[in-house]
């Protein structure tokens, strides 16, 4: 965590401009995910987006996925044509969670318009931020439910909150059902999400290493304001790496709030950066280039309508490479924007730094 959070406003632009120039650049690509760099590149439904490792399954999905807490905000005759168009452009890896939505909308979305007609070519994940055994085995069962599936692909541990959060997840028994409901073949790989603080993370790690269990992703923050600020990519990235844990990238554009303005609508109100970092100092590519020249499994991308969804289609068909000097210009142009107003789901760390901050 950096000291300088609450830096003055004149000595923020030089902090992270300094911290942005060393952090999170060319960070190495482990063996297992360069081996069989092809992978498959058609299915029953067409051509695929490229496809990267899922961790060290033996599986692969593709490198865009998309953002189930998006389809609530659609008007509903675009629901079907949204599925559609992601499956024309090649997506095959689809997030929701059992909370998108009043009554598991997303959930029940994805029955009606998404698994009846392309179950056996998606990657099909979910996520339950349940508090105790009960809780989580109601939410398994709903989700397979809603969703007209036998069995989901990933589910997730959501949102975890705090150290604290970790442990009560453990003794209450939530993972426990996760670990059960992967023995019994209702869920095929588990996995962890979290975008409060890395700290929080690394803590869940280290809880299933000491169990011996494989963990088998971690979907964090990951973009260009992020190395300058509480990192995930620089402190939470290389122990993933290490034990061959597969990342998703979420919050690749802050939350939306790249652009400017309150993003995704959740979260403080208060204090609102209106600069927008794209198109203002950054272009779109840039952001989407930097988070995919990282060793991610995929980035998760949210989208509001249907030109949006292609605008990120078309950036995963035509991936840049990043030399480590263009990382660089990268970063250091995002940095001035990095902070917790920007990246405001760090919520921890606002908390902590500055208790006056915790209600804006």
């Amino acid at each position: 965590m950096h000291s300088d959070t609450f830096l003055p406003k004149s000595d923020r632009r030089s902090f992270f401009s300094a911290a942005a120039a060393s952090a999170a650049v060319g960070l190495a690509w482990p063996e297992y995910l360069l081996a069989d760099a092809t992978g498959p590149t058609t299915d029953s439904f067409g051509a695929l987006l490229p496809t990267r490792p899922f961790g060290k399954t033996g599986e692969r999905i593709t490198l865009l996925g998309l953002g189930g807490q998006h389809f609530r905000r659609l008007d509903v005759k675009d629901l079907a044509p949204a599925i559609d168009t992601a499956i024309e452009g090649g997506i095959r890896f689809f997030d929701t969670a059992n909370a998108y939505g009043k009554n598991q909308l997303s959930e029940r979305f994805y029955g009606e318009y998404l698994t009846p007609k392309y179950r056996d070519i998606i990657f099909l994940m979910t996520k339950s931020a349940a508090r105790n055994s009960d809780a989580a085995q109601k939410h398994l069962d709903l989700s397979l439910s809603n969703m007209k599936t036998d069995t989901i692909d990933l589910w997730q541990i959501h949102t975890l909150e705090s150290i604290d959060d970790v442990d009560q997840r453990w003794d209450n028994g939530v993972v426990d059902v996760f670990l059960e409901a992967r023995e019994k073949g209702k869920v095929r790989h588990i996995g962890i999400t979290g975008h409060k603080e890395p700290a929080v993370m690394l803590h869940m790690i280290e809880r299933f290493g000491q169990r011996g269990i494989p963990l088998e992703s971690i979907q964090m923050p990951i973009n260009v304001c992020d190395p300058a600020y509480a990192s995930f990519i620089e402190k939470v990235m290389p122990v993933c790496l290490e034990r061959n844990i597969a990342v998703l990238a979420m919050k690749t554009m802050c939350g939306g709030r790249l652009f400017g303005g309150i993003g995704e609508g959740w979260g403080p109100r208060g204090k609102i950066d209106t600069r927008p970092v794209i198109p203002g100092s950054l272009a779109f590519r840039d952001a989407t280039d930097y988070v995919w020249s990282l060793p991610i499994a995929t980035r998760i991308a949210g989208f509001d309508t249907i030109a949006q969804l292609k605008e990120n289609i078309e950036a995963a068909q035509n991936i840049g490479k990043l030399p480590p000097e263009k990382q660089r210009e990268i970063l250091a142009a995002a940095a001035a924007h990095a902070g917790p107003v920007r990246e405001y789901y760090k919520r921890n760390l606002i908390e902590r730094n500055n208790p006056a901050e915790k209600n804006f």
